[in-house]
């Protein structure tokens, strides 16, 4: 009888020095973690503030920015070799179905003239690989005018039946002013001259919408969603004193969002100057820019719609 509870007695020891063992490797793990924790703590504070906000800002950065959906209905305006539109092509950030390019510029031929080393190759991959829509002598302060839409013609002649997206990359008039007053006023000009068309033709697809929408009494999803006028321009002068933000609220626009210009993300985008192909003073990708994305104001999400003001990136 002693033998078997002494048995018993060393079974039960057993398992509860088995049992401590593991609680104490827990105990150790769990110290080893807290140490480390602290350690990695006191190593931020040691960093100074503004290393800090550099770093959490790259990591920010490192998030894609874009203005659009792959399902989005784009259209480009003021292209210059097409190198920007071809790029979010062979990226798969669009669908060339749903794709409209428009140039300023008067013919194929001229833009060929004007950019003899890259405009050729980009045109005839969008056109003959892609398939993609593109429009010549597009003002983009005046679309509606250029390609001549109404409500009778605005689908057959854009072949989308809708517009979601309307993008102005780094507009430029090409004058040259060296007034710079006058220089800003004029891009300032060219900004709303660009909103106010950009709405036009928002206007136009939804009313053409809602009248097919009655005439067939069924429900679309055409103006489901708020459309966006993108604008990326150049950080610094003279662009910050183009004062963007404020010229979109005289028309009831506010910035939804904005980021930072990912020139990586764009791999065929080569910015041009407005009149030659030359490279701008210096580099494009070497210079910092923003991408902003305007919507209409809405009364109810006024709060949201203030704090979206503030640049995201």
């Amino acid at each position: 009888m002693g033998k078997r509870l002494k048995a018993k007695a060393g079974k039960g020891s057993g398992k509860l020095a088995n049992a401590l063992a593991r609680h104490q490797a827990a105990e150790k793990v769990h110290k080893d973690t807290v140490a480390k924790q602290a350690k990695v703590a006191e190593q931020k504070k040691s960093v100074p503030k503004k290393v800090r906000e550099n770093q959490e800002a790259q990591k920010q950065n490192q998030k894609e920015f874009l203005p659009f959906t792959k399902d989005n209905y784009v259209m480009l305006v003021g292209e210059g070799d097409f190198s920007f539109a071809l790029s979010i092509v062979e990226q798969g950030y669009v669908k060339p179905t749903r794709l409209i390019v428009t140039s300023f510029d008067n013919s194929p031929s001229e833009l060929k003239l004007k950019y003899p080393n890259t405009f050729e190759s980009n045109y005839n991959d969008l056109l003959n690989i892609h398939k993609v829509k593109m429009f010549f002598k597009v003002d983009a302060t005046s679309i509606l005018k250029s390609l001549k839409l109404t409500p009778k013609t605005v689908w057959k002649t854009l072949g989308v039946p809708k517009i979601d997206v309307i993008m102005f990359n780094f507009p430029h008039t090409g004058r040259g002013m060296k007034d710079q007053d006058r220089n800003i006023r004029d891009h300032q000009m060219l900004v709303l001259g660009y909103f106010k068309s950009s709405i036009e033709l928002f206007k136009l697809y939804n009313s053409t919408a809602m009248k097919n929408d009655v005439s067939l009494n069924v429900v679309t999803q055409h103006t489901a969603t708020e459309p966006k006028i993108v604008l990326s321009v150049f950080e610094g002068e003279p662009y910050d004193s183009w004062a963007i933000k404020s010229l979109s609220k005289t028309l009831g626009l506010h910035v939804e969002r904005s980021g930072a210009f990912q020139w990586e993300l764009f791999p065929q985008y080569h910015h041009r100057r407005t009149n030659s192909e030359q490279d701008t003073t210096k580099k494009a990708n070497e210079r910092k820019a923003r991408i902003y994305v305007f919507e209409k104001f809405k009364r109810a999400s006024k709060k949201k719609a203030a704090d979206s003001d503030s640049d995201d990136e």
